[in-house]
């Protein structure tokens, strides 16, 4: 997991075990109720969930904070200057720039249950296990999935949305 340690060292540490010109790829699959806050969710439940995440927030990097994002973006700022000096301290980029990045947009549908199942494995929900806030935040949970407007197959189970960003870069 990558946003987890999406730092200036981790980029060297894969510059360094990647041969020059190789491919370094990464994907993650991402629910709209988990994702970065300008992404839209593509319902309001979904956004409600998105909105209880935020205010959980424990400091540590994840895909949603765009951290990993921004240790490559670093790179791309520049100016003739820069790049001048950077060519005589040695501090050039290490992959190629801008990132190649892709979505895939998808929809499955789970039973309110799995959903929460689902949802209560986000290290920040899953850290209150044991609490009264654990507890409270399930019953949010299942309470937003019975809410109007909550869109259901014939079966009954909820339509969850997500996408698979798909990111792709070369060391240079």
């Amino acid at each position: 997991a990558f946003h987890w340690f999406a730092t200036e060292d981790s980029l060297k540490e894969i510059h360094r075990v990647l041969k020059p010109g190789a491919a370094f790829g990464m994907i993650w699959n991402i629910e709209d109720y988990n994702a970065p806050k300008e992404w839209p969710s593509k319902s309001k439940w979904e956004q409600n969930l998105k909105d209880i995440i935020a205010s959980l927030e424990d400091g540590h990097p994840r895909f949603r904070h765009q951290k990993w994002k921004q240790a490559f973006e670093k790179h791309q700022e520049t100016t003739p200057l820069q790049a001048l000096k950077d060519t005589f301290t040695h501090n050039m980029p290490v992959f190629s720039l801008p990132l190649g990045e892709e979505d895939v947009e998808w929809t499955i549908y789970l039973k309110d249950e799995a959903v929460w199942d689902r949802y209560s494995t986000l290290s920040q929900i899953a850290n209150l296990q044991g609490s009264d806030r654990f507890m409270k935040v399930r019953k949010e949970v299942l309470d937003e999935l019975k809410g109007e407007g909550v869109e259901r197959n014939a079966a009954g189970e909820v339509a969850v949305h997500g996408r698979t960003h798909l990111v792709w870069t070369s060391r240079v």
